[in-house]
């Protein structure tokens, strides 16, 4: 070789060796970047455990509130209605800013607002400051989310096997196990203390917010190259991108409405079983241990489904859970009358196949077909089409026959159960959306990370 061909052939490029392996530069930038990341991603997943226990204290402990405030069966349907909203519809224009601007800051904030003033719920001695307290808090922990979940998507798709689906079920079923320590902490302090010491649960998510607010800081939430992305999508793909968008939402709406009326239903029943003022402890433990066996399995099917189901099938798996959690839905009353409690522990855990298992799924695929709009896109698969469950309660009056809420526990056992059966209804028309669906347009934005 000649000494011009020396001069210029390229250096060979530098190697690290760790534990006898020898890495390549772009391996050791690589495992230093998922280091980097790791400490921060599981902050994020432990911060969405301690939000979600907040939410959840209304539904566990609603016939508490009831005897104590005396409300009536309009002021319960409100605060359902408004808890909804006001954790939902907020979420569009925060996950705008948040992607015009580029910060995290909603997250912490959210987090705070929302310890505060739904542990302060117990201090309440009217309707009028439940409702005020319930508005502040479930907009805290509307605006929390979207960005945490474009958040824990971006990180958690360079750190996990598997890219956003694995890493957004993660950090989903993180709030699901946040929504059984919820009412488990809230129902014993309220066995033991009385509902007026709830306010010592708020202590968590001060702390964890202050954590998050240092944690996040210079992180970013969107693809790395969504510039790039975005220039290569013609106006007839975007259209294309965007009515996917809008029917994984359509479908979203229809599952929170279900999930939200579990909630509903299941005091409700309880409360047939323990009729009465002085049985109202009773209803609330077995109405708050329903809720845990639906929390558990939410959590489980969340996790296992996103790891399950591979990028660019998303559309079989959407409609095969739907239809699986149509069922358990639709049997969950009837198995817990003629059956037993196990039986209804265990219908309540599968219905969350209809839901649970599929929305860490449409987050993610949101995020891959709007890359420049990641916080909008999870805003619109959960906070804005969570907005829809305040529809939960107005459907359950419906299945009910026209019943009211508070005199439903007073029907026949099967007219209760049947309610739940209305529900799996509508968790098969939102599968039969998902048919609709271009599998062409799934498997080209398989590969975006």
């Amino acid at each position: 070789m000649e000494s011009s061909e020396i001069a210029l052939a390229p250096a060979p490029a530098p190697s690290v060796r760790a534990s006898g392996v020898v890495l390549a530069p772009h391996a050791f930038d690589t495992k230093k970047r998922q280091r980097s990341l790791a400490v921060p991603f599981w902050s994020l997943v432990g911060s969405h455990t301690v939000t979600d226990i907040y939410p959840i204290f209304w539904a566990t402990l609603v016939l508490v509130f009831r005897r104590d405030l005396n409300l009536t069966d309009t002021q319960i349907a409100i605060i359902y209605g408004t808890n909804a909203i006001m954790s939902g519809l907020p979420q569009g224009l925060f996950a705008w800013l948040s992607d015009r601007y580029n910060t995290r800051l909603c997250a912490p904030v959210g987090l705070f607002l929302s310890a505060l003033c739904l542990s302060s719920m117990g201090w309440a001695t009217s309707f009028e400051q439940v409702l005020a307290l319930s508005i502040i808090g479930q907009t805290g922990n509307g605006i929390y989310h979207p960005i945490a979940a474009a958040l824990a998507g971006q990180m958690g798709g360079k750190l996990l096997k598997g890219g956003r689906a694995p890493a957004v079920s993660v950090f989903f079923a993180a709030g699901v196990l946040g929504g059984i320590i919820g009412p488990i902490a809230c129902s014993s302090i309220n066995s033991h203390f009385g509902v007026s010491h709830l306010g010592w649960l708020m202590i968590p998510g001060v702390l964890t917010a202050g954590a998050l607010l240092f944690l996040t800081r210079g992180l970013s939430h969107r693809h790395a190259n969504h510039h790039e992305i975005r220039a290569n999508i013609s106006k007839a793909e975007s259209a294309h991108r965007w009515r996917t968008v809008w029917l994984l939402f359509t479908g979203n709406c229809l599952r929170f409405i279900v999930n939200t009326a579990m909630f509903v239903l299941f005091p409700i029943w309880a409360a047939s079983r323990y009729p009465g003022e002085s049985q109202v402890n009773q209803a609330t433990e077995l109405n708050g241990t329903v809720i845990i066996a639906m929390q558990i399995g939410m959590g489980i099917f969340a996790i296992v489904a996103a790891r399950l189901v591979p990028q660019g099938r998303e559309r079989q798996a959407i409609f095969g859970l739907s239809v699986a959690g149509a069922i358990f839905t639709a049997l969950t009353g009837f198995a817990g009358s003629y059956v037993g409690m196990p039986a209804m522990y265990l219908c309540a855990g599968l219905a969350g196949l209809g839901f649970a298992a599929i929305l860490p799924i449409t987050i993610a695929l949101a995020q891959r077909l709007l890359p420049g709009r990641t916080g909008l896109a999870s805003s619109l698969m959960m906070g804005v089409a969570w907005s829809a469950a305040a529809l939960a309660p107005w459907f359950a009056k419906f299945f009910f026959g026209n019943v009211g809420l508070k005199e439903a526990e007073s029907l026949a056992p099967w007219r209760i159960d049947l309610a739940f059966t209305g529900f799996g209804v509508l968790l098969l028309i939102a599968g039969a959306l998902s048919l609709l669906m271009s599998p062409a347009l799934l498997k080209k934005v398989a590969e975006h990370h």
